[in-house]
């Protein structure tokens, strides 16, 4: 722990630095009120809100598309190998769940070892 130093002030040098924060908070108050302010209207939020829906709309039916592409692909695969190499069918369903199993138990232990 940093001991903090301290300056003990008399009670005239006090209420000057008191005076003179007051006084700067002040200015700075009032430099902020001689800006600007623009409000938008209406129309304009209710355009952006519009556009994000339609982005976020195309970004699901984009992603939607993909996974249905791929999990038809794998089922593919899969259906293939077990009508037509059944022993190869078995081999990655046996070693996918190894590997799971491993995967999930070093997890758990590093979030044991972790805490």
């Amino acid at each position: 722990m940093k001991k903090q130093k301290v300056i003990i002030l008399n009670s005239r040098q006090q209420n000057k630095q008191d005076f003179e924060t007051i006084h700067e908070l002040q200015e700075g108050l009032e430099k902020i009120d001689q800006f600007p302010v623009y409000t938008p209207n209406l129309q304009w939020f209710e355009q952006i809100v519009i556009q994000e829906k339609q982005n976020t709309r195309k970004k699901l039916i984009k992603d939607l598309s993909v996974f249905f592409i791929v999990a038809l692909i794998i089922l593919s695969g899969m259906i293939i190998s077990l009508y037509q190499m059944p022993a190869i069918f078995i081999l990655v369903q046996i070693i996918t769940s190894i590997f799971i199993v491993v995967y999930t138990s070093i997890r758990i232990m590093k979030r044991a070892n972790h805490i």
